[in-house]
This record gives structure tokens, C-alpha cells and sequence, in this order.
């Protein structure tokens, strides 16, 4: 979330490509923009919707949409930006994605790319998947693997960040593991609950990750512009 600081304010159009959990999505339209979130889950998209309506947020600023990312033009819409956090190391025409986001911005939009980092220790259970089935198909990325693949599509890398250092993975292992292991088997809500009781009392630890290294951080960001 810190590297929302990044976000452009204001009234524009925003498009959250891999919405997740809407948490992006609410921060932008905070932030005054017009925004759609799309995913592949339609259960994900459900559940974006009710918390949406839940913080009284208005519908029509903050849309949520099943849609496939490889099919983006079928939107029929331009953005000032796109937000792609967590989402590109799960694709296998990651090129093609990129490519897509650049007809899709207007002149001069901003493209927001966040994804882990190549050279990173795994997270707990982590496996890469040889197909496209909503695990990882790799461990990640670098600036330079971002810079060839965004100049390719005409754009250009404004600003670089790194962000989720050791102490954060730590954290986060650990709810991973509590949930597939102590509390396998458990209601998905219980195990969930637990799991963010857990990360939100060990929180302030991480803190700790800004005092390190930063070629330990676990997650990479750039911030490119489409050139007009």
C-alpha cells in the first residue's frame, strides 16, 4: 500500500488490472478517481462488491468487473492509468499484457507495475506452475528485464521502488503456514481470520524492513509513462 504514494489523483479513469481484493482499487477511488477493477474470479468480484458497498463508497466511481485480462480492448475504454500489482508473474503472455496496457492509456498515461522480485528466497509453499492456472509461472522480475520489456511497447521507466523487505516475508510465511498447516482443513473464514490477527499483531515489526538492504526487498515497482 505504500506505493500508492504513486497513485495520479484527481478525476481519472483508473483501471486495476488483477483487482485482487479491491484493496487498490478503493485506494485510487479514494484518491478521486474513476475506477474499474477486473478480475477472473467471479467470487472475488462478488466479494470486492459487497466491501465496496460496506464502506458506502459510491458504485458508480468504483466498478468491479469479471473480465479476462487478455482481452482488455474488448473494455471499449481508454485510462489515465493502470494499476498491475501482484498480477504479471501469474501470466504466461506477460508481453502481450504489457503491449495491451499501452493502446489502452492515453497519451502520456501512467502504467503502475508492481511484481516480486527474480532473485528473492521463495515464499512458504510457493511452487511454479508450468501452466496458466493462477499460481506463479515464475518467481519474478527485474528493473532490467521491466526496462526491455516496457521500452519495447513505448514506454518509459519514470521511477523505480522496492518495497515487502525480509522481516515483512517473515511475517507473512508465517500466516502462511498457520493456515496450511495448524489450522488446514479449518472453515475458510476461520483460517483467514486467524491469519490477519496474526499479520495485523506482528505488523509493526516490519517496520524493521526500512532499515535494510534493498536488494533483500521482496517485491519490485516502476512507474512507466506511454509515450504520447
Amino acid at each position: 500500500m505504500r506505493l500508492s504514494k504513486y497513485f495520479l489523483s484527481g478525476d481519472l479513469t483508473t483501471l486495476d488490472a488483477g483487482c485482487g481484493n479491491g484493496a487498490f482499487s478503493y485506494q485510487a477511488c479514494y484518491m478521486g478517481n474513476r475506477v474499474l477493477g477486473i478480475n477472473i474470479d467471479p467470487d472475488q468480484e462478488q466479494r470486492c462488491n459487497e466491501f465496496r458497498d460496506f464502506l458506502g463508497m459510491d458504485s458508480s466511481r468504483c466498478q468491479f468487473k469479471v473480465h479476462n485480462i487478455y482481452d482488455l480492448l474488448t473494455l471499449g475504454q481508454k485510462f489515465d492509468q493502470i494499476i498491475c500489482f501482484e498480477t504479471l508473474e501469474h501470466l504466461e503472455r506477460d508481453q502481450e499484457v504489457i503491449k495491451l496496457f499501452a493502446r489502452l492509456l492515453n497519451p502520456g498515461g501512467l502504467l503502475h507495475l508492481c511484481t516480486p522480485y527474480l532473485h528473492r528466497t521463495p515464499y512458504w509453499g510457493e511452487r511454479i506452475s508450468p501452466v496458466e492456472n493462477g499460481g506463479h509461472m515464475r518467481l519474478g522480475y527485474t528493473f532490467e528485464i521491466f526496462d526491455k520489456m516496457l521500452s519495447n511497447e513505448g514506454f518509459q521507466v519514470v521511477v523505480r521502488d522496492r518495497v515487502v523487505g525480509p522481516v515483512s516475508q517473515m511475517v507473512m510465511n508465517w500466516g502462511r503456514w498457520l493456515s496450511d498447516v495448524p489450522l488446514k482443513g479449518w472453515p475458510a473464514v476461520l483460517r483467514d481470520g486467524i491469519s490477519g490477527m496474526l499479520l495485523f499483531t506482528l505488523l509493526p515489526l516490519t517496520w524493521m524492513d526500512l532499515f535494510l538492504r534493498e536488494n533483500h526487498h521482496l517485491c519490485i515497482y516502476v512507474q512507466a509513462r506511454v509515450q504520447s
